[in-house]
């Protein structure tokens, strides 16, 4: 017996045994935890307020109350990125705004290494640093068009055409308005802008207009006199002749 014990794996006994509990348990009235773990439920116990139908009508109104209202804190940071977010808007004279759809950054980064490239400056800021920046300015307006983060491109209205073009390559940037010579502008009127000729153009056009303009203005106040000469011309050449044809005459008689 004990040459089959050894042969065989003998499992080891535990310290602990389970053992069934033999009384009842009382569910209503549990037996009280001890210390430790009656801290932890207390500290654990969640907190809910008081019911509404116990709560006054002013209670219930749907302005909040100032007491629980909550206080902002002054972010140093926050100013500087709403001091640089009012620079562009000063210095640029195109400011476009743009709803971004889902989109990762490997795709967007091209779009903002081409805008880059073409003295276009892509940016994004929230809705809290907008309205910080654009508070008591000529573009407060624009806070409306701002819900969460919007990204921003700001340049030149020159690159407005080229703009464009690199914006039909990611379908995912929707151009929803603009800001072009301080006046705001819907993206209908944006392609309708990038669509006109360059400023030279035009302005050599307009020469050429005022040119053409002068020079029958000029035509018509001389048709008078030019016409007054031709006639005067041909009078003469009219009183000429008889006595041409009277020497010629008396040539031939001789």
């Amino acid at each position: 017996m004990s040459s089959i014990k050894k042969a065989l794996l003998q499992s080891p006994v535990p310290f602990l045994v389970a053992k069934r509990f033999r009384g009842k348990i009382n569910v209503q009235k549990p037996r009280k935890p001890h210390f430790e773990r009656q801290l932890l439920l207390d500290i654990s116990k969640p907190f809910y307020g008081p019911p509404k139908h116990s709560l006054p009508d002013i209670e219930l109104c749907g302005n909040k109350n100032p007491r629980f209202a909550k206080r902002e804190i002054d972010n140093p940071f926050e100013r500087i990125l709403a001091k640089e977010c009012l620079d562009w808007f000063n210095t640029s004279k195109m400011v476009v705004f743009l709803h971004v759809n889902s989109i990762s950054m490997e795709d967007k980064t091209p779009i903002f290494a081409a805008l880059k490239k073409n003295d276009m400056h892509l940016r994004t800021y929230g809705k809290k640093i907008v309205s910080m920046a654009t508070k008591g300015t000529r573009y407060e307006v624009v806070n409306q068009l701002f819900t969460s983060h919007q990204n921003v491109i700001f340049g030149q209205p020159e690159k407005a055409a080229k703009m464009f073009k690199i914006l039909r390559k990611t379908p995912q940037l929707v151009v929803m308005g603009g800001i072009i010579q301080d006046k705001l502008l819907s993206k209908n009127e944006l392609v309708e802008y990038s669509k006109l000729p360059s400023l030279d153009v035009v302005r050599s056009q307009l020469c050429s207009v005022l040119q053409s303009a002068g020079s029958c203005l000029v035509g018509q106040l001389t048709q008078n006199q030019q016409m007054l000469v031709s006639h005067l011309e041909k009078h003469i050449e009219i009183q000429n002749s008889p006595t041409d044809n009277a020497s010629t005459s008396t040539e031939s008689e001789s």
